[in-house]
This record gives C-alpha cells, structure tokens and sequence, in this order.
C-alpha cells in the first residue's frame, strides 16, 4: 500500500513539473503608479486612466546615468503587442477624500500595469516604445500631455535569460525636453493650485494685473451650499421643510459607473445618515428648518442640481444668494423642483417658502391712530361747548 502511494505522489510530481516546463511564465507586470490631485473637498472620479502604447517608429539611443557614468545604448522598435498597459482604475467611496490628504487637497493613487510579453522578444538588447496618456475627456480632469518612452532590456544572465522595463519621460507637459526614469505618473481634478514641482501638470501662475482674471484651467470642481428661508407675514419660523436631492451630470464621457458628490450639513438639518448623492438617483429625505441646508462638493459645470421639496402650504421659489449671481447658472423652478448648475466655488443658492396674507383695504384701526381722532373727537367737543356758552 505504502509502495502504491509512493509511486503516485512520484507521477504527481512529474505530472507538475512537465505542466510548468510546458507552460513558461511569459508575462512580466510592472506596477505604473496613477496620482490624481484634488482639492480635498472632491470625492475620486469613477474612471479607468488608459496609456496608448506603439512600437518606436525607428531605432534610438537611451541614455542615462549609472554609477556616475554616462550611457548611451542602442534600441529598436519593440514588438508588437509586447508591451500593453491596463489602465489605472479609480472608485468614489463616501467621506473619503484621498488615499494622501493634507491641509487643503487630497491625492487618490492607484496603479496601471504594465505588461511584457517576453515571448514576443526574440535578440538580446534594448527595445523601445512610445507611450501617452489617453485622453478620455472625464469632465473636470486634466490629463496630462507628458509624453513617454518604455525601454524594455533583454539579457543574458549567469545563463538565464531576464528583463528589465524602465519608463522615462522625455517631454514635461509644458513641451520642454526632458528624461527622467518616472514610476508614475500625475493628472489634477479641481485643484486649483497643483505643485509646480509637477511637470505632468503645468503650473498655473494667477495674473498679478488688475481687474477679472481668466479662468483658471484647474478649478474645476465646486461646492454649493442650498439653505431654507422661511419668509412671510404668518409664516411659522419653526416649521421644517423635506428636501430630496438629486446630481445629474450633464457629461457621462470616461465614466465607469456613477459619480458620488459629498454632502455636508449646514445649520438646521437633519440629512438622515446621507453621505454622498449618487448621480442620477434621488436621494432620500433630508429635513430642513429655517435658514438650515446643506453643502454639495466636488461639483462639475455640467452636473445638473434637483432639489425637489415635499408638499407644502408655503409658496416656493429659488434664487441665488446675492452678489454670488454668476455663480450659478441654468437656474430654474419647476412647480416644487428648483434645478441649477454650481460653475464657482462658494456659489449660494437660496430655497425660499413664503407664506404670506393679504390685508384688507380699509381703515387700519391700529392703536395710535384711534387714540389720535378720540382726541380730535374731543377737542372739538369743547370748542363746541364753548361757543354754546358765549351764545346764551
């Protein structure tokens, strides 16, 4: 018996073994690092950050550095398909605001892959590829106009054959020349000031000249903050209001799933649990009293503001705070749906409930003026009186 399990855990093993002589590990993975910088107010966008990768049109040279010494080595264009990169994926996830925050931003990382297929490499030597980020136009990221190079070494090595991928960038976004050895590389989302040290995204240097600055390229994500006012002659300031939220994005390009924007409370609220609002979906019921609402962050010119109010008595209306006017645009009222569109940060939209009665015409008989012709009243009373006694 003992023979019999013996002889099968031997044909086991020479079973194992010449399956992993059969099938060689051809593929090498190498993790690309994805950085993308915020301003600590916006939630990660929900996308995949793609990279094109082609074969360098012609042999080259790469140079670099080693132990102090200059290198210059001779390339060819890779193989194709022997090098792909699948793309660095991105999730929201409520309340959380980068996986690197400080005071005023956060960065979300994430790797890409990059994948040689050794099986496509045939001579020893250094193989050269193109790469570049994909534009897929998610609304409010810069992606970057970096521009790449992937060198991929085949060598010998105490008789065992190895690789070596190296990524460098050979153009800053801003177009200077450059060759760094990078392992990763940086996008923005709404930050309004990213690092200048950056050279994926170029600085942005605000006008030190007088009088309305352009647009600044990299403010791109906002808040706005909706709060309830209670107006009227026989409004009841005590009152509480339901509110049911909904963000629709008016550009659905690069998008791998629904977008999630913060919610924060403001004053008197009660926003029952809710976190985030889920784009597209109505949120559940958020009660509000009087000058009570909520701050909505990480907003996109394009994203399309519902607020739906429950059935009231109150006659309802919405406007922008004043002197913040531009800052929303697109502002419309529905019955008892106020829509907008937040294009500035700090914009301030006002849902107003009114509940007003009409006065009567007629004479007002409050106190002083009643008081007042008593007195006339009397006065004359008098000089009547008077004249009668002058008379007899």
């Amino acid at each position: 018996m003992r023979k019999n399990l013996n002889r099968l855990a031997t044909l086991a093993l020479s079973g194992m073994m010449v399956m992993s002589m059969a099938v060689p590990a051809f593929a090498m993975d190498v993790p690309f690092q994805k950085r993308v910088h915020t301003d600590g107010k916006t939630l990660a966008p929900n996308t995949t950050f793609n990279f094109k990768v082609t074969p360098a049109g012609q042999s080259g040279t790469y140079t670099f550095t080693k132990d102090g010494v200059v290198h210059n080595e001779a390339t060819k264009p890779g193989p194709a398909n022997g090098v792909t990169i699948e793309g660095a994926k991105f999730a929201p996830e409520a309340k959380k605001f980068g996986d690197e925050t400080g005071a005023d931003f956060g960065i979300f990382k994430s790797n890409a892959t990059i994948k040689v297929d050794e099986s496509k490499f045939g001579d020893l030597g250094y193989y050269e590829y193109n790469m570049e980020e994909e534009d897929n136009e998610y609304e409010g990221i810069y992606y970057t106009k970096s521009k790449f190079k992937i060198y991929v070494l085949k060598y010998v090595e105490n008789n065992t054959t190895k690789f070596i991928t190296s990524v460098v960038r050979v153009k800053k976004a801003n177009g200077d020349a450059d060759n760094t050895k990078v392992q990763g590389v940086d996008n923005n989302y709404g930050r309004e000031l990213p690092p200048p040290e950056i050279p994926d995204i170029p600085p942005y240097t605000p006008p030190e000249t007088p009088g309305t600055p352009p647009e600044n390229p990299y403010d791109t994500t906002h808040e706005v903050t909706v709060r309830k006012r209670i107006l009227g002659k026989v409004a009841n300031h005590s009152d509480k209001f339901e509110f049911y939220v909904t963000v629709v994005p008016g550009d659905r390009k690069g998008q791998k799933g629904a977008e999630l924007y913060n919610v924060e409370p403001e004053g008197d609220v009660n926003l029952n649990g809710i976190k985030a609002f889920t784009a597209s979906t109505e949120s559940g019921k958020i009660v509000v009293g009087d000058n009570g609402g909520f701050t909505i962050t990480g907003l996109t010119k394009g994203d399309k503001v519902f607020v739906r109010e429950g059935a009231t008595t109150y006659v309802m209306t919405a406007g922008a705070v004043a002197g913040k006017e531009t800052y929303i645009k697109e502002l419309d009222v529905q019955g008892l749906t106020a829509s907008f569109n937040a294009v500035k940060d700090d914009a301030e939209v006002d849902i107003k409930n009114t509940k007003d009665v009409t006065t009567p015409t007629g004479i007002v008989m409050n106190v002083a003026p009643y008081a007042m012709m008593l007195a006339v009243a009397g006065g004359l009373g008098v000089v009547f009186m008077n004249r009668k006694k002058e008379e007899e």
